[in-house]
């Protein structure tokens, strides 16, 4: 009961923040199919300092929550990054990443991320998993440009972080995640905070939730 009255209080909290500064995690975009899995990972060492990793397994994800008509959140990849250290060469905890996007090509509908949930094998952690917000650069089609060019289209998306050091259920095989995206609906992002900071606070939310079966060859 305690666990989830603090997860609770958590989530006002971020709601809070996003919708009083007007900011939403969500934006009006169409997922690419197809994505470079190091041009997302890249993105993922600059914002968490990470200099190097022992190994990185990764694997693709098909997963789709369908949220409304042309509102999906679409699962891309998850990434176990190991031995890794920082830009000082301190050791960093082995990590894992499932990364998503919100696909919305509505014109009269806007959804804001509100909370991202998770657990490991049924375990779950205090303040784990983290939420981590990335923009993901895609590459020119002129192969002679580099990545993050000028001329380069970009996407948002989350990546959902496991400390594992938090989560002994982990194991070498057989692991199953779970997440849970908070999400609200209105017609834009107005309508959202104002409904928000009124008495009668936000008149569509639920709760998507996926369950990722990972290989066994996964875990290496």
């Amino acid at each position: 009961m305690i666990r989830k009255k603090k997860r609770y209080v958590i989530a006002i909290f971020m709601a809070f923040a996003a919708l009083f500064t007007g900011c939403s995690t969500s934006v009006k975009q169409t997922v690419p199919q197809h994505t470079d899995p190091q041009s997302i990972l890249s993105v993922i060492y600059d914002l968490e300092g990470i200099k190097s990793a022992g190994s990185v397994s990764t694997e693709s994800l098909t997963e789709i929550s369908e949220i409304e008509d042309n509102i999906t959140i679409r699962y891309q990849y998850a990434f176990l990054v190991k031995d890794a250290v920082n830009q000082n060469n301190q050791a960093i905890p082995d990590r894992l990443y499932v990364v998503s996007a919100v696909e919305n090509t509505r014109k009269d509908r806007e959804i804001s991320i509100q909370y991202i949930d998770g657990s490991i094998n049924g375990e779950i952690a205090e303040h784990n998993p983290r939420h981590l917000p990335i923009t993901v650069n895609l590459c020119p089609d002129d192969s002679k440009s580099p990545c993050g060019a000028d001329d380069s289209k970009t996407y948002k998306a989350d990546a959902v972080v496991f400390s594992l050091d938090q989560f002994p259920a982990f194991r070498s095989h057989g692991n199953v995640v779970d997440i849970s995206v908070t999400y609200a609906l209105g017609k834009n992002k107005k309508e959202l905070r104002e409904q928000f900071l009124s008495d009668s606070g936000l008149q569509e939310t639920d709760d998507a939730v996926v369950s990722l079966k990972l290989p066994d060859t996964f875990v290496k």
